[in-house]
């Protein structure tokens, strides 16, 4: 253990405290457990487990962002397709209006022609 304690540390680590080395030498996690030492290790892996368990909700986190922009951008699409629908009703019913015009325009010039015609037959 003294020599665990001795050893330099690697780059970026600190020196090892009597607990870790302790844990190093001991691997046997019950009687570490027994006699009340943390095991830096399992430390470590819980960190990792926390860090997949952030990950993982990070994850399902974006799975249900993309599932109610998927949503929102299908309730738009159905929107979009409602408003062209709307747009082309409202078109057609525009030629219709400009046809009724054109026929309203025609039946006009044909009673003005008649109205010329009587006026003229009535003064002679």
């Amino acid at each position: 253990m003294v020599a665990v304690v001795a050893d330099p540390p690697e780059e970026g680590q600190a020196t090892k405290t009597p607990t870790e080395a302790v844990a190093q030498v001991l691997p046997s996690t019950k009687f570490l457990r027994n006699v009340g030492l943390e095991i830096p290790a399992l430390k470590k892996s819980t960190s990792a487990s926390a860090q997949v368990q952030e990950l993982q909700a990070e994850v399902q986190s974006e799975r249900e962002n993309s599932a109610a922009l998927r949503e929102k951008m299908e309730d738009q699409q159905t929107k979009l397709e409602d408003l062209n629908l709307k747009f082309q009703e409202s078109e057609a019913a525009r030629d219709n209006q400009r046809e009724e015009i054109e026929s309203l325009k025609k039946q006009e010039e044909e009673t003005n022609t008649l109205l010329r015609r009587l006026l003229c037959l009535s003064r002679e």
